[in-house]
């Protein structure tokens, strides 16, 4: 029950409390699993910078398991029949790109300098140079973590569809990067997951097989979407079988402890390890799951990977990132100047958002270009965060795509 004061009496510190402010965006995780699968060098991937050059040009050769011939010997001619062909180990693709470009801009009013900050001590007369460097940080990290949820949803859509868009929704072929992935390694399969007779081992190993037969590496990994998940665990074949001591086959399903050592970054990135999977064939796979989403142009919830949807990989294939140039005028040391003057922080040494996951392993500020202007009349000052993207499947084929929703 409240009181009154026959006189009013001004708030002070006493009488007035200012809680800590809450601020949801500190507390929204960055994912990067799908970009934690670039880059790897362990595995030959690349991270190529390119800051000084518009066009990317990437080249792949093809290469296949024949056997040596055999032949008569004595024979001193040459067979020119269709089984016996010279052989050729410089065929390939070659193609050539120009960047995307991403543009996160964001403007400080003169207006905002003077009022009082979200979670700001009203007592605490703050200066206006003070208030901008503050809208300044938060702007900046926003942009930040704007450009890394695009990145990895570019990502993800070159790991599950072998191609990446140039410009967001395009059905245009010339505004897409295509990698070049056999048709046949994107399957609907035959029984919906979600029936319990669906014979998940059998979708598992064809598309294993594919990856060993076109991408001539081992899958050692498989991605599950929600409702694949789901299908997995309630499957009567693979319960079944996992009850049998005698058949090794799934190992374990969740309570995993620990994951093997090539595999730590995914879970440092966000993925969820779910267990082991050893299929009829021999193939060894180990479980994940991801969950994230973003948030799309019609401001719609959309996961990086489909509930239904099943991504098979290799740990040994090679998937390559570039990052291209910003579209600005080269920086100046005046530029650099009115930027750390103004926001107090180099744009040359701009921090990363807190919330990022695994930062250091996948993001690098070479990744970012980072610049400010103000406006004509001096009213107004913009901040700019540019990335130029391209998340290359170079060894295509290493991947596999299961739609378990016929």
């Amino acid at each position: 029950m409240g009181f009154q004061n026959s006189t009013p009496v001004a708030q002070d510190l006493f009488s007035r409390i200012m809680v800590e402010m809450y601020d949801e965006k500190d507390i929204i995780g960055v994912p990067t699993v799908g970009q934690a699968i670039f880059g790897r060098p362990e595995n030959g991937s690349k991270t190529v910078f390119s800051p000084d050059s518009n066009l990317v040009d990437i080249d792949i050769i093809r290469g296949n398991e024949k056997t040596a011939a055999l032949v008569p010997r004595g024979t001193v001619s040459r067979h020119l029949g269709s089984l016996q062909k010279n052989t050729r180990v410089e065929q390939g693709s070659s193609f050539s790109r120009k960047y995307p470009l991403a543009i996160e801009e964001a403007d400080i009013g003169s207006d905002q300098l003077t009022a009082r900050l979200m979670g700001e001590n009203p007592y605490s007369l703050t200066s206006k140079q003070a208030r901008l460097r503050v809208l300044a940080a938060n702007s900046h990290r926003e942009n930040v973590r704007r450009l890394i949820r695009l990145n990895e949803r570019l990502a993800w859509q070159s790991l599950l569809t072998g191609k990446q868009d140039a410009i967001l929704g395009t059905t245009n072929s010339d505004l897409q990067y295509d990698f070049r992935r056999n048709a046949a390694h994107t399957v609907t399969v035959g029984t919906a997951w979600s029936n319990a007779a669906a014979d998940i081992m059998g979708d598992v190993d064809g598309m294993c097989i594919k990856i060993r037969q076109n991408g001539k590496m081992t899958p050692d990994y498989m991605f599950l979407g929600s409702d694949a998940m789901a299908g997995v665990m309630k499957n009567t074949s693979l319960t079944a079988q996992a009850d049998n001591r005698r058949f090794k086959t799934v190992t374990e399903l969740g309570g995993i402890s620990a994951v093997p050592p090539k595999f730590e970054h995914l879970v440092e990135a966000g993925a969820q390890c779910r267990g082991q999977f050893v299929t009829l064939e021999g193939f060894e796979l180990w479980l994940f799951t991801y969950v994230d989403n973003y948030t799309n142009e019609s401001d719609t919830a959309v996961k990086y990977l489909g509930d239904d949807l099943v991504l098979i990989g290799s740990s040994q294939a090679r998937a390559d990132r570039y990052f291209g140039p910003s579209e600005m005028l080269p920086s100046i040391p005046m530029r650099d100047q009115f930027y750390q003057q103004m926001f107090g922080i180099s744009p040359n040494a701009a921090p990363m958002p807190p919330n990022v996951k695994n930062p250091g392993a996948v993001i690098r500020p070479e990744m970012f270009y980072f610049d400010a202007y103000a406006s004509n009349d001096w009213q107004r000052v913009t901040c700019r965060s540019q990335c130029a993207p391209i998340f290359a499947t170079t060894a295509t084929d290493g991947f596999g795509v299961l739609d378990i929703t016929p």
